[in-house]
């Protein structure tokens, strides 16, 4: 088997474009054909469960399920946190822009000019 085949037979394992032509050349040659067995069987391997996870998964189901509550408790107050603090940033924004305007006239005084005399 050639360095190619393997290369070739290891992208269409990573679900990766190969060519087909390609593809037929190197399932003709036996040692690829195994190489791409081994591959499978490498790859149902990584898929399959750990021996003894499926147990430890089921004993770790009731401590999960009965933290979702509390995880649900510190959800709802870090949005409440948030809002408290996005409203105290508006507030502050907006007496620091008020702060920057001109004060609002309370009366206006017009000038009227004398007429001027002419000598």
């Amino acid at each position: 088997m050639t360095t190619d085949h393997a290369e070739l037979l290891s992208a269409l394992m990573d679900r990766e474009a190969v060519d087909p032509d390609a593809l037929g050349r190197a399932l003709e040659d036996p040692e690829a054909r195994r190489a791409l067995v081994g591959f499978a069987s490498v790859r149902q391997a990584l898929h399959e469960p750990a021996p003894g996870e499926s147990a430890w998964l089921a004993a770790q189901a009731p401590r999960l399920a009965a933290s979702r509550p509390r995880l649900d408790r510190w959800r709802l107050v870090a949005a409440a946190v948030l809002l408290v603090a996005g409203l105290g940033a508006g507030v502050m924004a907006e007496r620091y822009r008020s702060q920057q305007r001109p004060p609002e006239p309370t009366r206006v005084v017009q000038l009227d000019p004398l007429p001027v005399s002419q000598p």
